[in-house]
């Protein structure tokens, strides 16, 4: 059984991924004072209601979106709940967002997964992998060490396999 916010954003979700497909680069990234965290802002996101103004997201520096609040039209401005910012961040590609912003800083070690060996300070580590039709995947990998080929990568208590020669890349934030 559902709750009723569980619910609502199941809805909200499902009217989001159907209706837009955004891209990572609409949103603004401004570094804060430590280099690394960042102030991630989405304007006129495009969400079912169209009453937001501006999504605003506090990121730390793994890319891990940590607190947030929306600007109504209206002039208004309400704290979003951790659900929220984790729905808009995942939604609007914010994550995506942060790790290319990241790289064109020079921030990102890649590892071609299907040629490089993967080193062992990767694993236990939070991670990009970009599979190789380009989707991207974020967590944190783990070996298997009975099937050397394969890893596992950890991301909101979900855990998925990965076959090395079907990832494209593996990222790490230095």
């Amino acid at each position: 059984m559902q709750t009723k916010t569980g619910s609502a954003l199941a809805i909200i979700s499902a009217c989001v991924s159907l209706l837009f497909a955004q891209q990572p680069d609409a949103w603004k990234i401004v570094p804060n004072a430590d280099g690394k965290s960042v102030a991630m802002t989405y304007a006129n996101p495009p969400t079912t209601l169209g009453i937001e103004a501006e999504l605003n997201v506090s990121v730390d520096p793994s890319g891990v979106a940590m607190s947030g609040n929306t600007k109504f039209k209206s002039g208004l401005t309400r704290n979003m709940s951790p659900e929220e910012v984790a729905f808009y961040y995942s939604s609007f590609k914010g994550e995506a967002a942060y790790w290319n912003f990241r790289q064109t800083q020079g921030s990102v070690s890649t590892v071609m997964s299907g040629i490089d060996p993967l080193p062992n300070s990767f694993y236990g580590q939070y991670i990009r992998v970009v599979s190789k039709d380009g989707i991207s995947y974020f967590g944190t990998i783990s070996a298997l060490p009975t099937s050397p080929e394969w890893f596992a990568l950890t991301s909101k208590g979900n855990r998925i396999l990965f076959y090395r020669y079907a990832v494209k890349e593996i990222q790490i934030l230095k």
